[in-house]
């Protein structure tokens, strides 16, 4: 069985990460919680997940598009679906 996913998308600036740390922080005890970042070219939102602790370290995953993160998901989705099956081998919860 694959994981529910949730895509949060918007301009930068717009609370993205903010967003995702608040409702880690509110679901991580009711449900298994893995989570993909999409960054140009570091591991910025990701690297925030883990030092506000919003979920287990090793759940989540910064993804480094090399360009413009919508390009990654619209027209070359396969770097996020390779951190995804990544994470749904990893947990099986």
């Amino acid at each position: 069985m694959s994981a529910f996913r949730v895509g949060i998308a918007g301009p930068v600036g717009s609370g993205k990460t903010a967003l995702l740390d608040a409702l880690c922080k509110a679901m991580r005890v009711s449900y298994p919680i893995a989570v993909v970042t999409n960054d140009i070219y570091t591991q910025e939102d990701a690297q925030f997940l883990v030092r506000s602790q919003a979920l287990e370290n090793d759940r989540i995953l910064g993804v480094e598009t090399g360009g413009c993160p919508h390009t990654a998901i619209r027209e070359d989705a396969s770097i996020n679906l390779a951190a995804i099956a990544q994470l749904e081998q990893q947990f099986t919860d």
